[in-house]
Formats: structure tokens, C-alpha cells, sequence
């Protein structure tokens, strides 16, 4: 079983699979599908009113034909949604990008990605996020990725 590794910059990763080629580099367009698994505070529409508490079941992937966003999807590394402007197609997170830049095509990694590589101290309307949903203030995000292709 592979074990977490834990980056300089506070990004978390399991490897799940290999992959094999080159690495992408910054700049260029990569095709990845991830699973997302979101916590408490996601959704309005999640929160259950007569015991007081958010439901975190929510749960997005690129591998589901029924998602908007089903994939895979293309990310620029790099390139990110300027503060309170809209998410523009491709746009990635700095902890995305961290991970894909070490990983071959092929390759899958569970990633536990904190605020400071993702959406930080305030969080993200669902208008802001590569995956279309809320992201909230501090929020860590828990995917799994697959590289699948360096366009």
C-alpha cells in the first residue's frame, strides 16, 4: 500500500496508480478527470433543518456521463480564476497544479489539497470553482485525480 507524502507546501498525496511519460509542464493543457468528495458547508440546499446540521454527501466526478462537467476536463497549468472573477474554462488551483506537474500520464493520486493551495480564507461561490460548486471559507478539498493526457 503507498503511503502519504506530504510536499513543502502542505499538499497531501497517495498514489493509487502509475502512470508513464513525460511530466506536464506550466502553460500547457492537460485532460484529468477527479472525484471530489465535499465536506459540511457545501450547499445551502444540504442542510438538514431539523437536526441543525449540514449533510456532507455531496460528491462530484468527471467519471459520471450525467455531470455537466463530465470529462475528462482540461486545466491550463497555471492558469487561475482571478479573485471575484468568474471561473473561465481551464482555469486550475495552485494545489491542482502542484500535483499534476509531478504526475505521468496515466497516473492517479488521492490529494489532500489545504485552503492555502486552493480557495484560502474565503472560500469560493460556485461561479469561482473549477468544479461548479461552493467551496467553503478555510475549506481543505479531498480529490482523487487522474492525468490523463498532456495536449
Amino acid at each position: 500500500m503507498n503511503s502519504e507524502i506530504v510536499t513543502e507546501s502542505g499538499l497531501k498525496y497517495i498514489k493509487i496508480q502509475e502512470g508513464n511519460g513525460r511530466k506536464p509542464l506550466v502553460g500547457e493543457t492537460i485532460c484529468a478527470h477527479y472525484e471530489i468528495f465535499f465536506g459540511p458547508g457545501t450547499a445551502t440546499s444540504n442542510y438538514d433543518q431539523e437536526n441543525d446540521k449540514y449533510i456532507d454527501e455531496i460528491y462530484d466526478s468527471t467519471y459520471d456521463k450525467n455531470n455537466p462537467f463530465s470529462g475528462p476536463v482540461e486545466f491550463i497549468i497555471g492558469k487561475y480564476t482571478p479573485k471575484d472573477h468568474m471561473y473561465d474554462k481551464k482555469d486550475s488551483i495552485v494545489g491542482l497544479d502542484e500535483a499534476f506537474l509531478d504526475m505521468c500520464p496515466g497516473e492517479k493520486r488521492k490529494l489532500t489539497i489545504p485552503a492555502s493551495l486552493a480557495y484560502g480564507l474565503e472560500g469560493a461561490s460556485s461561479f469561482h470553482t473549477f468544479h461548479g460548486f461552493r467551496t467553503a471559507p478555510n475549506a481543505t478539498i479531498i480529490c482523487n485525480v487522474e492525468l490523463v493526457e498532456i495536449k
